[in-house]
């Protein structure tokens, strides 16, 4: 286990008489099977990268979208809304359901890592016949991630952005494993890269400590933001584990003016980060700010978004699957249990 981890697990054991959250009172979906078959970027076999495969992703787009203001007080981020279950097409500004059988190379710039391979399979789906997964050995460092730069321009900019998707994990392990990302290089002329160490700041929902965790990473902070790698996080005051062996639909918003974060599980909301919510810090705190006297800006905007998985530390085996991704700039909801695959 990282230094990080270490540091991070000591503050959960501080806070571990903090009062409960509400816990989901809606049962998490279980997976559903078609047709028998593997997948890989075409339904036929494991993304191998190798060398070629492995170099920088497409650049992104130039460009930034309209500054947003999630709004609200201390004690909650922005409200939304509760909203109703979703049926019929997809109607959010950037949706994914891999009905393709394929990573479409059009939209997604795969990167790997490690022991860290991706496909889309049939076996193990939330609906439809086909689902994303990522798949690591446990060793810390693994990584499979895929990365759409070329976002809808309303997604970019600071936000507030709000995304859904629908997680299955094969076990409930210990170690940091993030899941998905929004975030930024600060410069629409540089992309992404996480092969050759990570060159930009992002926004998280992720695992850990067998529960869940909300935080922000900076490798590329703005001068007048920090100087040097900056980590913050917060975690549900409950503590309550992920779900193992069913699907969750896991919701998410991100905003960088204010700086905040929220995460629902099965449409119960479990965490939160902003001034008043910061659990782990990798710098001294500032008071009345979230990080050096700002609270906004910090990130600098989303210019792309990323799903999969990266271990941070050691663990057994890792697998997990993705299903039914939706990101808009309000929340999404999770779909009726009525939907199926023709009439998302």
């Amino acid at each position: 286990m990282g230094l990080r981890d270490r540091l991070r697990l000591a503050v959960l054991a501080a806070a571990s008489t903090a009062s409960a959250c509400a816990g989901s009172d809606a049962g998490p979906r279980a997976p559903g099977s078609s047709a028998a078959g593997g997948g890989g970027v075409d339904a036929g076999g494991t993304v191998d990268m190798g060398a070629a495969d492995r170099a920088d992703p497409p650049q992104m787009d130039a460009g930034a979208g309209p500054a947003g203001s999630p709004g609200g007080g201390s004690d909650a981020a922005s409200d939304p809304g509760a909203p109703s279950e979703n049926e019929g097409p997809c109607s959010s500004l950037f949706c994914e359901d891999f009905e393709r059988g394929m990573v479409d190379p059009a939209i997604w710039s795969p990167q790997m890592g490690g022991a860290g391979t991706l496909e889309v399979q049939q076996q193990i789906v939330a609906h439809g016949k086909y689902a994303y997964h990522v798949h690591g050995s446990g060793a810390q460092g693994d990584f499979a991630m895929i990365v759409a730069t070329n976002v809808p321009q309303a997604l970019r900019g600071s936000g507030p952005l709000f995304g859904r998707a629908y997680v299955y994990a094969n076990t409930n392990v210990g170690s940091h494993i993030e899941l998905g990302f929004a975030g930024s290089t600060r410069d629409p002329a540089v992309p992404p890269a996480i092969t050759k160490g990570m060159n930009f700041n992002y926004m998280e929902f992720a695992e850990f400590a067998n529960s869940w965790q909300l935080g922000f990473d900076l490798f590329t902070p703005a001068p007048d933001v920090a100087k040097g790698f900056v980590e913050e996080a917060s975690y549900p005051p409950a503590r309550d584990k992920y779900p193992a062996a069913t699907w969750s639909c896991i919701e998410w918003e991100f905003g960088d003016n204010p700086d905040l974060m929220v995460l629902w599980v099965d449409g119960k909301q479990v965490a939160q980060f902003d001034v008043g919510h910061i659990d782990f810090a990798s710098v001294p705190r500032t008071a009345g700010s979230v990080l050096n006297g700002k609270s906004s800006g910090i990130i600098g905007g989303y210019t792309f978004v990323g799903f999969g998985f990266h271990s941070y530390g050691a663990s057994t085996t890792v697998d997990r699957y993705f299903d039914d991704i939706a990101i808009d700039v309000k929340r999404i909801g999770c779909l009726s249990e009525s939907s199926s695959a023709s009439d998302r």
